[in-house]
């Protein structure tokens, strides 16, 4: 069974951020600074919400420390590794608000680019999605990167720089908990529940702390299932159709 610590002020919150932890203690700190310093004048009552895939270093100790100073920040520890999508989706069905926003835990994904996120939210409505710009890695891994979020973006209907880093209104995380995707990719399954949607471009970070969880090996395998993802997506709308 999972392990959770609950500090939950009212049932529905304005903000949910969902984050999934692997190997990541050394940034769960300043990530918990940076998110209370970005939305201190747009969002004050939100769930920092860690969800730990059965990580093996501290980041479990890290997470109740920083939920014992701030009732905003809480977690999950899996009992064993789901791969960051899964992980991602535990944490949409385990709480409830109006609008959710999905992150790296790494640092590339600047805390700071949520808040015109959410003003783009509730100015057009729908989902939004980070678009990335800059060379935030290697060139090699830059190229393969680019080459299949191309392909991926073709097939699904968004721009190639986008990545697990998005804000959605609670309908369309509703609807990505009732897809029963055997292979879960977060970003495909939120455009296909997304009925309107945009992209907000920011530069992401170059890695600091650590090394990316996913090998050359890990970045085919996640291909792989993305695009068994989307089939499942296609499918799903057909059968809704029927």
């Amino acid at each position: 069974m999972s392990e959770t610590l609950r500090n939950e002020p009212r049932p529905i919150l304005p903000l949910a951020i969902i984050v999934p932890v692997y190997r990541n203690a050394e940034t769960l700190q300043e990530l918990a600074d940076r998110v209370r310093t970005s939305l201190t004048d747009s969002v004050r009552d939100y769930r920092l919400l860690f969800v730990v895939d059965a990580s093996p270093d501290d980041s479990w100790a890290r997470i109740q420390e920083l939920s014992s100073i701030d009732h905003r920040v809480t977690g999950i520890l899996l009992p064993r590794n789901v791969g960051q999508h899964r992980a991602l989706l535990t944490g949409l069905a385990s709480l409830r608000a109006e609008m959710y926003a999905i992150l790296d835990a790494d640092l590339q994904d600047p805390p700071e680019h949520l808040k015109a996120m959410l003003a783009r939210a509730r100015s057009h409505g729908g989902s939004v999605f980070a678009g990335r710009i800059g060379a935030y890695q290697s060139w090699g891994r830059m190229l393969t990167s680019r080459v299949f979020k191309r392909l991926l973006g073709w097939w699904v209907g968004l721009p190639a720089n986008v990545g697990t880093y998005f804000v959605i209104p609670d309908v369309v995380a509703r609807a990505m908990l009732t897809l029963n995707s055997r292979h879960p990719q977060a970003v495909v399954i939120a455009r296909h529940c997304s009925t309107s949607w945009s992209v907000l471009p920011y530069h992401r970070e170059t890695r600091t702390h650590g090394r990316s969880a996913y090998s050359t090996l890990g970045r085919f395998k996640a291909a792989w299932l993305a695009i068994r993802c989307i089939w499942e997506c296609r499918h799903d709308i057909s059968r809704h159709r029927k």
